[in-house]
């Protein structure tokens, strides 16, 4: 399957990105033809119906490269691969947090 990758400035704000990520696809009026495709989604009706995503979330130094090509930032290192395998990991229409990432989200407060 295909990814993607987002870099925030502090762990809170990409907890609180991925949570309101999940949150808006398990509201989702999905159509028909979705949620009756079974690669995609649960045949019961119920909070999983639809797309589900599995997001990793790492905290820690990056290297960042400007790509000429498309003029976008790729981030390197082994802060995104760990990202990456925790993603791996968690089960669709979850977050999967590092314990560096968690230490990370008590430093802010709403």
């Amino acid at each position: 399957g295909d990814s993607f990758m987002i870099a925030f400035e502090n762990v809170y704000d990409a907890v609180c990105c991925g949570l309101d990520m999940q949150e808006y696809l398990v509201e989702a009026d999905w159509p028909k033809l979705l949620t009756d495709m079974e690669k995609f989604a649960w045949k019961e009706p119920g909070p999983w119906c639809g797309l589900r995503i599995r997001i990793g979330i790492h905290s820690g130094p990056v290297t960042v490269q400007l790509n000429t090509l498309t003029n976008r930032y790729d981030y390197f290192g082994t802060t995104v691969n760990k990202a990456a395998r925790l993603e791996g990991a968690c089960i669709p229409g979850c977050l999967a947090v590092s314990p560096e990432a968690y230490q990370g989200i008590g430093t802010f407060k709403e």
